[in-house]
C-alpha cells in the first residue's frame, strides 16, 4: 500500500480535540508567554519552511501526489524520531502545525475553500492548483526567501520587532465555534525515503546555523536601533 492511502488512514475526527500545547484561545487572546511563544514560533518557522520546501518538489514517488507530499512534510515536524508513530502529543504539535500552514497560505492569498480543500481533504487537485499559486507568490531568491520565513513568524513587515510577543498562531476555534482543522492525524504514518529525504531539506530552510545567526543579528540591530 503506498504512503498516501497510510497516511489517509491515519485521519480521524476526532470524537475529543487533539491535545495542543497550550489551549485554543479566540485571535484576540492574551499573548503568550516565553516558552509557549519560543514553541510555537517554532512550528511556524516549520511550516513556512515545509511549505517552501514543497513548492520545489520535483522527486514524487510514483503513485505520490502533491497533497500527498505536503501532509508528510508537515507530519514530518511533529514526528520529530520519524518511527511512523503519532502520539497524542506529536498529534497536538501536527494540529498546530495544520493551523500554521493555514496562515501561511492565507498570508500568500491561497483562497480559504482551497486551503480547507487542501488541509482537511487534501484533495490532489486543490494541490497542485495552490502549490502553483504559491510558487508564484513567493519572492525568488534563497536569500528573499528566507526573509518570507523569518517576517511570516517574527513580523509583518520591515517596520515590525524581530519577535513580536503578539504573534499568535490562529490556533482552531472550540466550544463550538467552526474549527478550521476539522480532522486530525494519528496512529502510524509512514514516510518515504524522498518525503524523510524533503523534510531534513525543509528544517534547514528554518534552522540551519546560518538561518538562526542571521536572525541573532538583525535582532541585535534592531534593538541599536530601538525598534
Amino acid at each position: 500500500m503506498y504512503t498516501s492511502e497510510l497516511l489517509r488512514q491515519a485521519m480521524r475526527h476526532p470524537e475529543k480535540p487533539a491535545p495542543i500545547l497550550d489551549s485554543a484561545e479566540a485571535e484576540d487572546g492574551p499573548a503568550l508567554s516565553g516558552a509557549d511563544d519560543y514553541t510555537r514560533a517554532d512550528i511556524a518557522l516549520s511550516v513556512a519552511a515545509a511549505i517552501q520546501q514543497w513548492v520545489e518538489t520535483d522527486d514524487l514517488d510514483d503513485g505520490e501526489g502533491c497533497a500527498d507530499r505536503l501532509m508528510a512534510l508537515l507530519v514530518g515536524i511533529a514526528d520529530a524520531n520519524k518511527d511512523g508513530e503519532i502520539s497524542d502529543e506529536e498529534a497536538g504539535v501536527l494540529e498546530m502545525a495544520l493551523n500554521a500552514a493555514w496562515d501561511y497560505l492565507e498570508r500568500l492569498d491561497v483562497p480559504e475553500e482551497d486551503i480547507d480543500e487542501l488541509l482537511n481533504e487534501w484533495d490532489s487537485e486543490v494541490a497542485d492548483r495552490v502549490r502553483d499559486l504559491v510558487s508564484a507568490s513567493l519572492p525568488e531568491g534563497e536569500a528573499v526567501a528566507d526573509a518570507e520565513i523569518d517576517q511570516f513568524v517574527f513580523g509583518a513587515d520591515d517596520q515590525d520587532a524581530v519577535f513580536d510577543a503578539t504573534y499568535k498562531l490562529k490556533m482552531a476555534v472550540r466550544g463550538g465555534k467552526k474549527m478550521r482543522i476539522r480532522k486530525r492525524i494519528s496512529g502510524r504514518v509512514r514516510l518515504s525515503a524522498k518525503q524523510k529525504i524533503a523534510i531534513r531539506k525543509a528544517r534547514m530552510k528554518s534552522h540551519s546555523a546560518g538561518a538562526m545567526m542571521r536572525r541573532m543579528k538583525s535582532m541585535r540591530m534592531r534593538r541599536k536601533m530601538g525598534l
